[in-house]
């Protein structure tokens, strides 16, 4: 934390999350704040996964052949265990996500 000329206070970035090359569109979190969902609607394909705790994101998905073209929505269960993407064509898709179930 620093604090700004008036006396406010200025977190420090933890982390700069350079994956997305165009506007953030979106942005989730898990029930424990483990995972962050990010996507953003200007570009085909652009949603990553981030793990909070390690600073990271889940580079082996998406793959180049995960249909979720332009993705508006996203959210985990309660639990965790499915992950929900909304696209551009009026699909939802359901991903099971195995170590969390």
């Amino acid at each position: 934390l620093s604090a700004g000329s008036a006396g406010e206070i200025r977190p420090a970035a933890r982390k700069a999350l350079m994956n997305l090359h165009t506007r953030v569109s979106l942005l989730r979190f898990n029930a424990d704040t483990q995972l962050l969902l990010m996507a953003s609607q200007a570009k085909q394909e652009a949603f990553r996964v981030v793990h909070v705790g390690k600073g990271g994101v889940f580079a082996n998905w998406p793959t180049a052949g995960t249909p979720l073209h332009h993705v508006h929505t996203a959210d985990i269960s309660p639990s965790s265990s499915a992950l929900a993407i909304g696209n551009d064509r009026g699909k939802v898709l359901l991903y099971r996500l195995k170590h969390y179930s």
